[in-house]
This record gives structure tokens, sequence and C-alpha cells, in this order.
């Protein structure tokens, strides 16, 4: 085991570039190895694929043994053993050869979590270990018996009393002796130059410090705020001084300005965009675990995962994205008996597939299982005293499809490690939400259901819809919003002393900014007709009325400063062109203020 001079080492200010490397390099082979060991799973027989697993953790045994971490060395070079015989033919995957596998990789994976924080290996790795050893000796064992069978069958055939015979079955025998397990030649394959040019990539690439993209982003943000006032000051000077030398050259210059502010804008946010693949390859693995545990057989297929989202998104949304796919594997797809009593196939499909739509990431998890069936859930709600058997009856068909967001809601029939535990899809809800997205459900009894998440590009710059409320400019983000109504006072109606208008067979209630912010119950306006905002949190929607609609920007969000500090229903201010301070709305804490 490493010693306290080995861990000593690792906490030397020189050493730290070389540790701090090799735990990002880790993390990152760790990242492909992930995806590639549950492909292996479902192809045992590519051999191309088995030797970049084993160059894999070969480059981590090597690197660790360098550092002196020794017990990563032993779990890493173990697992390179038995690949080592897997690529070599001298032994077939199995189940319990692949769980070996993927317990080792979580072990690794735990050790250089504790290298990371604490810069040692206080992980005890003896279990892990142990059933390491155990399948190579059950492999070496194996490998003796079949060259004792050779050697046997070798012997009997010498006695058959044809020389020509006994020479050509010789010469076969000692052929097999080289081989003990017995592998078809033509699955063999060869590394394509391909893949062994894929080491020159790296050439091209550079490692930048995440603060230094946020102070870069900062910037960059300011010159948005420089470009509106310039276009404002334009718009001014071409009313007053129209066809003159200095209005054209003014104007020249401000659509030079916005031309390159915007190639600015979005050579910024490219540098911090991921793709979602670093987050979607984290799911065969969870699939596998979870059809094992459930006693199912489940096919996840994966899509768009080169769409590219915010780096502080991406690291947001795994969480919400693991209840969906938990959910639509445990209450989702349905046993395999149950499928052949339905007509369907004994394994069940999950689709997890990202997609770009102008400024939003469009998520979606689409299974083919038994679909919701409201009237049961409305049952569920009812029996928990999550909601009465009138105001069950009054729900739509939407309306009863939210009720799984409710906390502790649940339509599980038993508890399980996997669900039924009070923590669910609340949890989705509140972190969607936090995201400034929107989440909503697709279902059809006996087909399938569909989730679909609705997230910005960015949390940073954003495109908002400017209007006016008692004379105050306010902003709303405009991801949230789903569209804009005009709506005659008379389709505006009173419910428990709330106002709301009805939408599509949906009851959408109202908000006045006024009596949220303000706690300013004015009288309504003397006008006919008002405009209505309709936005969308999660699975709730709400209207905002609004005196008028003064168009859309790209704003920038500035936070409060510690004078003014956190404010509810505030998500921050911008700085229009004229130079003015506007409030942007926190469309997440104004729903939840109407919550209360």
């Amino acid at each position: 085991m490493a010693t306290e001079n080995n861990y000593a080492m690792l906490k030397d200010p020189e050493m730290k570039e070389i540790v701090d490397s090799f735990i990002v390099e880790t993390k990152e082979i760790l990242e492909k190895l992930d995806l590639n060991l549950i492909e292996l799973e479902n192809r045992p027989e590519d051999t191309e694929l088995l030797n970049e697993i084993f160059r894999s953790f070969h480059t981590i045994k090597g690197t660790s043994g360098f550092l002196g971490l020794d017990k990563l060395t032993q779990v890493t070079h173990r697992c390179e053993d038995i690949l080592n015989k897997l690529r070599k033919g001298e032994a077939l995957l199995d189940s319990e050869l692949m769980d070996g596998i993927l317990s080792a990789f979580d072990q690794i994976k735990e050790l250089l979590a504790t290298i990371e924080t604490d810069l040692n290996e206080d992980v005890s790795v003896d279990e892990t270990v142990e059933i390491l050893n155990k399948l190579i000796n059950k492999l070496e064992n194996k490998g003796t018996e079949n060259l004792k069978k050779s050697d046997e069958a070798t012997t009997e055939k010498i006695d058959i009393p044809q020389n020509n015979e006994v020479k050509e079955e010789t010469s076969v025998q000692n052929e097999e002796k080289s081989t003990p397990v017995v592998q078809d030649k033509s699955l063999i394959k060869e590394p394509s130059k391909a893949a062994a040019a894929t080491g020159k990539k790296s050439d091209n690439t550079i490692r930048v410090d995440v603060d230094r993209l946020d102070e870069l982003l900062n910037i960059a943000s300011e010159l948005v705020l420089g470009r509106n006032r310039l276009a404002q000051v334009n718009s001014e000077v071409a009313l007053e001084y129209e066809g003159t030398k200095i209005s054209r050259d003014l104007s020249d210059a401000a659509k030079q300005i916005d031309l390159m502010t915007n190639e600015l804008q979005l050579v910024v946010m490219k540098t911090r965009m991921v793709k979602i693949g670093k987050v979607f390859n984290r799911y065969p693995r969870l699939v596998r675990d979870l059809a094992r545990d459930t006693k199912k057989e489940v096919n996840l297929i994966l899509k768009g995962e080169d769409t590219e989202l915010d780096k502080t998104l991406i690291e947001e949304i795994n969480d919400p994205l693991v209840h969906l796919i938990r959910n639509a594997v445990d209450h989702g797809i349905e046993s395999p008996e149950k499928r052949k009593q339905d007509g369907k196939g004994p394994t069940g499909t999950v689709i997890l597939s990202a997609e770009q739509e102008g400024n939003q990431i469009i998520i979606t998890i689409e299974d083919d299982g038994k679909g919701i069936d409201t009237e049961v859930l409305k049952e569920k709600a009812v029996s928990k005293g999550l909601i009465t058997k009138e105001k069950a009856k009054e729900l739509s068909k939407q309306d009863a499809y939210n009720l799984i967001f409710i906390p502790g809601f649940s339509t599980a029939e038993k508890v399980t490690n996997v669900s039924g535990r009070g923590v669910g899809l609340d949890v989705v809800k509140t972190n969607v939400a936090k995201l400034r997205g929107i989440i909503s459900i697709d279902s059809a009894v006996g087909r399938g259901t569909k989730m679909i998440v609705k997230l910005p590009l960015t949390l940073a710059i954003i495109s908002g819809m400017i209007v006016e409320v008692k004379a105050e400019k306010v902003v709303i983000p405009l991801n949230s919003v789903i569209e804009v109504l005009r709506v005659h006072v008379e389709d505006i109606h009173t419910i428990n002393n709330h106002e709301a208008i009805r939408r599509r067979d949906t009851i959408i209630p109202l908000i006045s900014i006024d009596n949220v912010l303000y706690n300013d119950k004015a009288d309504r306006d003397k006008s006919v007709w008002q405009y209505v905002v309709v936005i969308g949190l999660a699975e709730k929607r709400f209207g905002i009325k609004v005196d008028e609609l003064l168009g859309q920007k790209e704003v920038v969000i500035k936070s409060l400063g510690n004078y003014l500090g956190n404010i509810n229903g505030i998500a921050g201010s911008t700085i229009m062109g004229d130079g003015t301070v506007v409030m942007i709305l926190d469309i997440s804490e104004l729903l939840n203020q109407i919550a209360e």
C-alpha cells in the first residue's frame, strides 16, 4: 500500500500541475469507459473495442503507479489482466466477468473522487480486489483444464493405427494448445488506422480554467450592454440629423459594432458549450443496473448526443434526467411477461434525445411502456389526501398528469430501492424550475409516455420580453413565455377570489405584478381589453397581466448587488439602451409566492 511519503508527494506544490492533469485526464477516460463497457456487453466479440478498453485501464494504471497511488494501481492492474485474456481470446465475456469489471470501475471512480478532494486513497479496495482475484483464478483454472483436455485428446488420437491421420491430428492438437479457449477467428479484428490516430486530435485543444471563461463571458455581456446603448444613441441621432454625414457614419459604425458583438457573443458562448453526450453517456449503465434490479428487459436509445449546452446547465441537468429515466424504467416499462400478454415484445425501449430549437434545448425521455392512466392518478391522489374528490373531477387531462409532480406522490405498488420512497418527480420539477425550464407530459395508456424538458441555452444572456406595468418597464424571460393573448374583460372570471381565464379547455390563473411584488391591489384598468402573457414553469401555467408590450431584446442579467440583496420575485436587473435600469422577473419565485 502507498506510504505517507507517497501522499506527501501528491501535496507537494510542485506536483500540483501533474496531479491536476492526472485527475482531469482520468475523468475523461472514465467518461468514455462508462459507455464503452456497456457497449462491450452488447458486442463482446468486438476486439477493437476490447483493445480500446484495455488501453484505458492500462493508461490509468501507468499514471497512478508513477504517482504512487498503489490502491488505484492494484485495481486497474487486475482489470487489465482480465481484459488481456479477453482480447487474446483466452476467455469469453459473461455476466459474471462483466459485473466484476463494472464493480472495479465503480471502485476506481470512488478512489479518484477521494484523491481529488483529499489527495489520498482512504478507501478500502479489499472486497473489489478479492472479486477480481477470484475471477482471474477462475479463468486461469479454465485455461489449465482446457490444456489438460487437449493433451488427453492428443494421446487418444495417437493410438489410431493410421500414421498419416496420427500426424494430421497431432498437428491440429498442437494448434489447440496455443489457444485454450476456441474462438471464431473471423471475429478478431485488427485495430483500425483511424483508431490509432485518435491521439493526434488532442494537439488541437487546450484546457482553460472555467473561471477565465466566466470572466470572458462577463466582459462580452458588458459589451452587449454597450451595443444596446450605442443603438439607442444611433436612433436618436438619426432622427435629429437625418441625411447628414455624421448620422450615416454613426449608423455604419453602430451596425459594425452590432455585428461584431453578436459574433463575439456567439464565440464566447460556444467556448462554454459542452456536448450533452457528456451527460447522456452515463445513462446506459444506469439503465442496465435498473433493468437487472427490476427484472426487466430495457433497451436505451440515445439521440442528439452532439447537441451543445452551457456548462452550468450540463452540471445541473443530470439529477432531473436520472429521476426521469428511473421513472421510465420502473413505472413505465412493464415486465417481460406483462408485455407479452399485451402483445408487445419482451424488451421495452426508452429513447433519450436532445435537440436545439431556437434559443432552447429540448430534451425528451420517451418509453413504450404502459402509459399513464389519469383515473389511477386521481384515485391515488385522493386516497393520499392530496386533493379532494370534487377537485379530482374538475381536473383536465394535463392537470391530472401534473399530479405526479406533487411531493410524496407515487403510484408504486410496493417500496423498492428504485422508487416509492416519497422522493420522485417533485425533485425534477424543482430543479427544472431553477433552470428556468419547462416540463410537459404526453402519454397514451398502453402505448407509452413522453416527458419533454425545455431549457434555455444559457443563463447569462437571455432573450426577454419587455412589457410595461403601471408605467414601469419589466423584463419577462422569453424562454418562460408560452404565448401572448389579448383578452376581453368579460372573459376574465373570478374563481375563489382569484382572476382566471379559460384557454383551450385549461384554466389559467392570472397574476398582477403590482399585487404580488408590492401588495398594490389597484382597481382593474377601465380598458375593455387586457394583454396577458402566458408563462410556463415546469408543469404550471399562469398569465401575467400587462398594460403594454414593448418588444423583445437580448438582455444581460446583473445582480442587484449587496446593497439591495435578494428581492423576492426579481431575478436581477439589466440596463436598457437609454441607460435606464429595468428589473427582470424571477418567474420561479413569482409562482412560488402565488402557490403560498
